[in-house]
């Protein structure tokens, strides 16, 4: 027996309890459900840190490089720009909101531990994943304030005046994004904190990445050595790519 009435002169109408919306709460309130929810949104992210790291590379093309795609970026995408920031913070909040829901549901199941913790088949990495996840966002909220809203630090000019990051313009009248990265990693503790989230970048995505592909059903237990490879190389990109930047403007290779 049907359980949908069907109206031919409304919309489509629903039983209770069974419409889409009672679907979506039933899938997102199961484990597996916000597992792949989890799954989704981190292959997401790793697709725009690629893409983010790929475009700061620009740096070693040279300033009217960098400044012209910053400025594609700013002007000529208009709405487009706000609307992928938007989706980025949704995408960066639905993943650690589910993380932190499937953490919970974990520990409630088993309210009483372990006598003898026996964790042959977590690494370090797997069990600080919420940890690092952690501090990433609070490193991702400090380089917000930074480069994009130059609201931590100014550029020293040459004649010693310091200015905002914001006010910097190149020739042709664009933000000059090329002098605002080197002023920034001129500064030693701002270098040392971006290494350091790379790092922790680093040990997140290693078993992020692998661990996604598992619940997404893409790579199974029998390419498990090659999930692993995929997520150190994948991560180790990322990292060594943002990494060069820093190192280049220590060693004048950038200036």
């Amino acid at each position: 027996m049907s359980t949908v009435a069907i109206n031919p002169k409304g919309a489509r109408k629903y039983a209770e309890g069974t419409g889409p919306l009672a679907w979506n709460r039933a899938y997102l309130g199961s484990s597996v459900g916000q597992k792949i929810l989890v799954a989704v949104t981190g292959v997401a992210l790793v697709g725009f840190l690629v893409g983010h790291m790929i475009g700061n590379l620009k740096m070693f093309s040279g300033r009217e490089s960098i400044n012209a795609y910053a400025s594609f970026l700013k002007h000529d995408l208009g709405v487009l720009i706000w609307i992928a920031r938007a989706g980025l913070v949704v995408l960066f909040f639905t993943h650690l909101v589910y993380t932190i829901r499937l953490q919970r549901r974990a520990k409630a199941a088993r309210p009483i531990g372990y006598q003898m913790q026996r964790a042959a088949q977590a690494s370090a990495a797997s069990k600080s994943m919420l940890l690092t996840g952690l501090v990433i966002g609070a490193f991702l909220a400090f380089h917000l304030a930074h480069y994009t809203f130059g609201l931590v630090h100014g550029a020293e000019l040459s004649d010693g005046t310091v200015v905002n990051y914001m006010d910097l313009r190149d020739a042709k009248g664009h933000h000059d994004v090329y002098t605002m990265v080197i002023a920034g990693f001129t500064t030693w503790w701002i270098s040392a904190l971006y290494l350091v989230a790379q790092l922790l970048l680093f040990v997140h995505l290693s078993h992020g990445i692998p661990s996604s592909l598992r619940t997404l059903g893409v790579l199974g237990r029998r390419f498990e050595p090659a999930a692993q490879a995929l997520g150190i190389a994948v991560a180790g990109a990322i990292v060594l790519g943002n990494f060069a930047i820093v190192l280049a403007v220590w060693t004048k290779v950038l200036q």
